[in-house]
């Protein structure tokens, strides 16, 4: 059995976060489980989700700051072993090369990517999704009648979808 989570602990505060992170990533070394932070998470993994669980309330626990948002998300799989690494290498397989890219970083790049400005539409043009563009509602598809009711089209199939 390898269990693999995803861990986010979230210091709310202005100013850097990089301290408060490093104390929750300091905490997992107390547990049997690998690790590798990266710039949005920390990936954790184990041969037990009880581990896990530990792990990460130790990590929420040594943030000193008032406020903490703590995120985790557990894939279990009980059939079956296979690490992390050997998860990612299954996908650079297929890709045919490392599932790893640099962006360019220069000006030249960003000043020759052509941008689209929704706000210059006028009403009655088409927009990218096949329906009337509204710009009093900025919202693509709905008509100035139906977003006046508590709510525009748009929202209404978010919200089936969601649910």
């Amino acid at each position: 059995m390898t269990v693999v989570a995803r861990l986010e602990v979230i210091p709310t505060r202005d100013g850097s976060m990089s301290g408060a992170v490093a104390s929750a990533v300091g905490a997992l070394e107390e547990f049997d489980v690998s690790y590798e932070t990266t710039p949005t998470d920390t990936v954790i993994e184990a041969d037990d989700p009880t581990e896990v669980f530990a792990a990460a309330e130790a990590a929420h626990r040594a943030v000193p700051d008032d406020r903490v948002i703590t995120a985790l998300e557990v894939d279990d799989q009980r059939t079956r072993t296979q690490h992390r690494r050997e998860r990612v290498k299954s996908v650079e397989r297929r890709l045919g090369h490392p599932a790893i890219r640099e962006r360019q970083q220069s000006d030249d790049r960003r000043s020759q990517r052509p941008v689209e400005h929704w706000s210059h539409r006028s009403a009655g043009e088409i927009d990218r999704y096949g329906g009337p563009w509204n710009a009093r509602t900025s919202v693509p598809g709905t008509s100035a009648t139906e977003s006046r009711g508590s709510e525009s089209r748009y929202l209404q199939s978010k919200r089936r979808i969601s649910h």
